[in-house]
Order: structure tokens, then sequence, then C-alpha cells
């Protein structure tokens, strides 16, 4: 209804100006309006009291949000103090039995036996495991700075083994992982090192100890096998001396294929055998030339034909008889040439027979000398075969003494073998568990966690803030259902709520000079203070200004009302103070809410697209858009329009909130709102007095100014609003632009 009457008020006032008497109507209508609106807005009916646990936390949301908060911040405090403790765990898998000899089921062979696991459990937990793993390299020097950083006396329990096992095995966890073999060993303590180094002991330890056990039998047969290899060894070394020694002393020397008595009778037999075939060789040649000098044509003999002097010696021979032989034609037998052939016949004749007898003798040294070679052989076969015989029956002496050494040899080979595998089984051997994993140094820790304890404290603060108001609630009215009192139900008056308190002066804004207003009062507001800064005077007195401004708010948002309707003070105010604080290096945000005009879209030429803060209270539009750079870094602004009055009056101020949350990056926050002294306002200002804003009330400077300070203190206090200080401004002018308001509305959609 209020959005209706201001609508047709506006519609009003936006129609031409009649003549004066037609005026004088105009204004009287619009002053009983405004009576009207005005009776209508504080003789309404009272709003309906909230009842339940809802209304139990409404009224009493201060102790809601005090409560909630120190339960909050206790958990904050409480995950900061306490100390960080480090969880550290290693993992280790139960093997499957022998296929061979298994006789469990079949669920149990999958998903491990319970009473085996929790038999290795046991192994685990017990003392005698405890202390093998403070056996382990660096275990014992974390243990004990462990102990002394809990406890004093530690000292005495480095040699009490039995003590100190007790007292780390509380720090120890050890259970199963899910419905598997896989059992988990965890350690908890202050550091990290610490807690990786203890249960990495635990883990080896217990490995070692598994692994150990049935290495046992190994050991102990790979240790007889080695001490067996050990006595048979040196059987062998006795023995094979004997035997070389014995050899040495009967010349049993082994050559190149066989002993060498064996090799020197074949080589003599060899020789021997050659020896007598030359023997027979020269002999032959001896008996040939032997049938030669009994008759037989020595010449013609293979001995003689062999000879190349022979040969020569026949060939002189028949060419000189065929010489004599022509000859004797023609000589006679007494011519000197015939005589000296035949000489020459006869000496060649001499020199073959001289040549035959050499051969002769020759052929019998050499059948001498062969037989002496046979002979001397002969003797020489005859003593290696009495070596060799001597020889092998001394061999038969010690055949089994060497057939003894390579039968050991052999068992020798066989137990060294397997003494080896053993040894090599005994060493990898894994035991009846494996290792899946070492523990390795945490770096996040175990508790407390931060973010589950501040999401505890969270639901806990909830919970107790909630019950304490309920509590509360009830013990106030008796643990009865709320009574609705009659003078709670009755509208509250505005001369009752508050006691008026005294508007100070913070700020005071110095007059426009001249060429300020040299393009008139109807321009936009930057071209305004554009040209007035140009004045030296100006400029600094709105450098002081603006500095007083920012020093009241005492960084909280500001709300910048007029006083009066239709002033352009709050607007002209925001933007001045908001660029000299955005040159200074203060970022500013300067929001237009509850204003009829839209001053800041016509001063920086926003475009109509633009979204404005009435699109964001009503979710058309989210944070950032709307908010708008000007050519001053630093500074921001969001537009407003018309519709945002009437969102304020109806109360819908939860994403106003969100909004002034979301501008705390900011330095600084000004709102724009609506004209104070007016009562069509009065509805949307008791809404923006639940957000606690410091309120700037713009005064114009004049001598009424008393007059509008001392309404205005009254105003304030009825309406709620915290008085952050008041402004003194220049008189700027009425905006007439307002009139049309909604006309230009329109015209943008």
């Amino acid at each position: 209804m209020l959005t209706k009457a201001l609508q047709t008020t506006d519609l009003r006032r936006s129609a031409m100006c009649p003549p004066a008497n037609s005026r004088q109507k105009a204004d009287d209508v619009m002053a009983e309006t405004r009576n009207t609106m005005e009776r209508h807005l504080f003789n309404a009916a009272p709003f309906l009291m909230r009842t339940g646990v809802v209304g139990s936390l409404w009224r009493h949301r201060l102790m809601f949000v005090v409560i909630f908060l120190a339960i909050v911040l206790l958990s904050l405090v409480t995950a900061i103090v306490l100390p960080a403790r480090y969880l550290a765990t290693g993992m280790v898998i139960v093997a499957e039995g022998d296929p061979a000899t298994r006789t469990s089921d079949v669920w149990a062979q999958k998903q491990g036996d319970p009473a085996d696991l929790e038999s290795q459990i046991m192994i685990l937990r017990s003392s005698r495991l405890m202390k093998l793993a403070l056996s382990q390299p660096g275990a014992l020097d974390a243990a004990m700075e462990v102990c002394s950083s809990s406890s004093a006396g530690c000292e005495s329990l480095r040699n009490d083994t039995a003590q100190l096992a007790d007292k780390v095995a509380d720090r120890y966890s050890v259970g199963a992982v899910g419905r598997s073999r896989v059992l988990s060993i965890s350690y908890t303590s202050a550091s990290p090192d610490n807690a990786m180094t203890m249960a990495n002991a635990l883990v080896t330890a217990y490995l070692n100890d598994q692994r150990g056990t049935e290495s046992n039998s190994r050991e102990v047969a790979a240790k007889w096998l080695w001490q067996e290899v050990t006595d048979l060894d040196k059987e062998i070394r006795d023995q094979v001396a004997k035997i070389e020694s014995f050899r040495r002393q009967n010349g049993l020397v082994q050559g190149a294929t066989a002993s060498i008595s064996s090799e020197s009778l074949t080589s003599a037999s060899q020789q021997l055998a050659a020896a007598e075939q030359a023997k027979a060789q020269a002999q032959a040649r001896l008996d040939a030339i032997r049938d030669m000098k009994n008759g037989r044509d020595a010449s013609a003999s293979q001995m003689a034909l062999d000879s190349r002097t022979v040969a020569d010696l026949k060939q002189q021979i028949a060419t000189v008889g065929n010489q004599l032989a022509a000859s004797s034609a023609v000589l006679g037998t007494l011519h000197p040439q015939r005589r000296m052939l035949e000489a020459s016949l006869s000496l060649l004749k001499q020199q073959l027979a001289n040549e035959i007898e050499r051969i002769s003798v020759s052929a019998q040294k050499d059948f001498e000398t062969a037989s002496n070679l046979v002979t001397t052989l002969r003797k020489e076969v005859d003593k290696a075969k009495d070596n060799a015989a001597n020889a092998r029956t001394d061999e038969s002496s010690i055949e089994g003494m060497v057939r003894d050494v390579e039968a050991k040899r052999q068992l020798y080979a066989q137990l060294y073998q397997r003494a080896s595998e053993l040894e090599s089984e005994r060493r990898s051997l894994t035991g009846g568990t494996r290792l899946v994993s070492l523990a390795e140094k945490p770096t996040r820790p175990y508790f407390p966690k931060k973010t589950p304890m501040v999401a505890a404290g969270l639901a806990l603060g909830l919970f107790l803030a909630a019950a304490s108001c309920v509590l509360w609630d009830r013990i106030r009215n008796g643990f009865g259902q709320l009574d609705h009192e009659d003078d709670a139900s009755e509208p509250r008056r505005d001369d009752d709520v508050l006691k008026p308190e005294p508007l100070e002066i913070i700020g005071s804004l110095p007059d426009l000079p001249a060429i300020g207003l040299a393009g008139g009062a109807g321009d936009d507001l930057l071209a305004i203070l554009r040209r007035s800064m140009c004045a030296v005077g100006f400029q600094q007195g709105v450098k002081e200004f603006a500095t007083d401004l920012f020093d009241a708010s005492a960084g909280r948002p500001l709300l910048v009302l007029p006083a009066e309707g239709g002033s352009r003070d709050a607007a002209f105010l925001t933007l001045a103070a908001g660029q000299v604080l955005a040159k200074k290096g203060h970022n500013v945000l300067a929001v237009e809410c509850g204003s009829a005009a839209r001053e800041f879209a016509d001063a920086f030429k926003l475009p109509n697209r633009e979204p404005t803060l009435c699109d964001v209270m009503t979710g058309a539009a989210r944070l950032p858009a709307g908010i708008s750079r000007t050519s001053t870094p630093g500074f921001h602004v969001m537009a407003g329009d018309n519709e945002t009055l009437g969102l304020l009056e109806s109360g819908d101020i939860a994403e106003l909130e969100t909004l002034i949350g979301w501008a705390k990056v900011y330095d600084l926050v000004l709102f724009t709102g609506p004209a104070l002294l007016d009562p069509r306002s009065h509805e949307a200002l008791r809404s923006l007095a639940e957000m606690e804003l410091g309120t700037v009330v713009c005064i114009d400077r004049g001598d009424a100014q008393e007059t509008r300070r001392a309404n205005a203190e009254t105003t304030l206090a009825r309406l709620g609003l915290r008085s952050a200080g008041a402004v003194l401004v220049p008189a700027l002018g009425k905006d007439d632009r307002a009139m049309r308001a909604f006309a230009r509305g329109r015209k943008a959609t």
C-alpha cells in the first residue's frame, strides 16, 4: 500500500505545474496525502510476534550469537592450543598356508582366519616383541625422547627394558584392516620422526621374529652341512697328498695322454718297428749288389739305375762305342784315333766298375747300422715293458685310494650345493608374514584435526546456543507457552522508542564556488563537482571534510541521509568524499540506496542494462554484478533506482546484508538513503536501522540548521538509527528530476 501511495504521489508530481491557484490546491492535496500516509504508517496494525523455537531465537538473537561465537572460538583455541599428535602406520600381511597342507575353509583362505589374525595381533602386543622393537637401531633413543617429553625420571628406564616396553606399548595400536589379512601397526607421538622410527621398529622386529622362527631349522641344517663339507675337504686334501707322494716316489708321472712309462714303451716300440723296416731295406739292397757281383749285369740292377753317376758313365760308354764302331769302317786297327777311342772306352768301363763297388760298400754299411739299431731298440723295448708292468702294478696299488678321493669329491660338491641352497633359503625366507609398507614420516597431525574440530564446534555451538535461548525463554515464561500481552501487541510510539542523542557536527562541506554552478543546478553531480574542484579553496575544504568523514566512520559503513526530500546533498557529499579518499589511496564503495533519482547512473553515464542495487536485492544479479568502476582508481559505485525503496519498506534486506559482508574489502562503504525528515521513507529507514549502520545526516547550512538538527536527532532516535554525526552542506538546490523518476524508469525499460 505504501508503494502504491508513493507511486501515486510521484505521478502527480511528474505532471506539468499548473497556475498559482491550482498549485496551491495541489500542495494542499499533497500535504493531505502525506498526513494520510503518516497516519497509515504509525497507526497500522502491529506485526505478529514470532512464536516457538524461531521466536525464542529471534528474541534472544544476541545471546545466541554470543554463545555460538564463544563455543566456536573455544573450539578454535582448543584446536590451536592442543599439542599436535602424529600417527605413523606400517602394514604387514599374514601369508596363506601351504596349499598342500591347508585345510581351512574357503572363506578363511580368502578373508583371513580370525583366530590366526588375533594370534598375530597378540604376538605383536607381547612384551617380548616390544623388547625386540626397542633393540632396533634408533628405537631406544626415540622411546627415551618420548618418555622425557611426557614425564620425568625416564633415565632410570634406560636400563629397565621391561618398564620401558610397558610404557611404549600404550602408544602402539595394532589391528586388522577391514576384511583382509593385512595388519596395521601404528604409533602415536608428538614428533613425526619418532612416530615413524617406533612404528618401523616394531614392524622390523615382527618380521625378523617370524622369519627367524621359520628359518631356525634351515640354519641348523646348513650349519651341520658346512661342518661336513669342511671335514670332507680336509680328508680329500690328505688323501690327495698321499697319492701324489706315492707317485713321486715310484715315478708314476703322468704324461700327455698316459703315464710316462706307457708313453716310453709306445715310443720305443714305434722306433723299433721303423728300425726293423730300415734293416730290411738295407738287406734287400745288399742282396741285389751281391747278385750283381755273382754274375749278373751290375749296371742293370735297381741300385745302379738309381745312381746318377752310373747313368752318366753308361751314356758316355755308349757314345764312345758308337764312335769306335763308326771308325772301324774307314780306319785301321792301329789308327791313332781308333786307339784313342778304345782307350777312352776302357777308362769309362773301369770308372763304372769302381762306382758299382762303392755302392756295394755303402749298402753293406747301411745294413750293419740298421742291424745295430734294431738290436739296441729291442733292448729298450724290453726295458720299457718291464717299467710299464711295474707302473701298472703300482697304479693298481693306489687305485682304491684314487676312487675313494673321487667319490669324496662328488659328495663334497653335493653337500656344498645343498648347504648353499639352505643358506639362500634362510636368507630369503619371508616367513608367515610379508611386508606391505613401512611407516613413512607423517606430514599432517593426526590429532587435533582443525577442520573436524571446527565443524564440531560449529554444530555444538548451534545446538547449545539454540538450547540456551529456548531454555532461557522457558525459564522466563515459567516453562509454559508464551503469553501475548496487550501492551506488547500495541504499536510502539515514536516518542517512546529511544531517547534522542545529540547530533554532533563532524564536518562541513565548503560553499560551492560560482564556477561550480555555472552550468545550472540541474546538471549531473559529477559535472558540478569537477567544476567546483577547480577552485583551490573548495578543493582544500573537501579534502579536510573527507578526512573527517573517514575518521568518523571508524571502519564501519556509513548511511548518508539528506534531511529533506528531493535534496541532492547526500549524493553530492558521497561523490566528493569518495573521490578524494580514493585519490589518497583508499578503496571506497558508494551505493545509491533508496533514492528516487538515479544520480550515480546519470553522473557516470552508466548504461540502462547495468544491474542496480534492486537487481542484487531481488536476486536478479549476483555480486559483484552492479559494481561499476569510475575514472578514479579505487572508487567504485553501485547505482540504485526508485524500486529499491519498496524493497526496503518490505524489510527484505538479506541481500543488502550480504552486500555489506562482501564489501569488507573496501576501506569505506557509503550508502545514500532517502530523506530523514520525509515520513514516506521512515519505514525503509526502520529496515536499514536493523543493519546498525552509522548514520550521517546532511543539513543545509543556514538560519534553520539548528531546527533541522533537532528534528533529525528526534527522528533518528524514533527510527532506531545509530547516529554518526551531521554534516553541514551548502545549498545545492532541489532535484526537479526526482519528480520524473517513474517516467524515466519506464523509458529505460
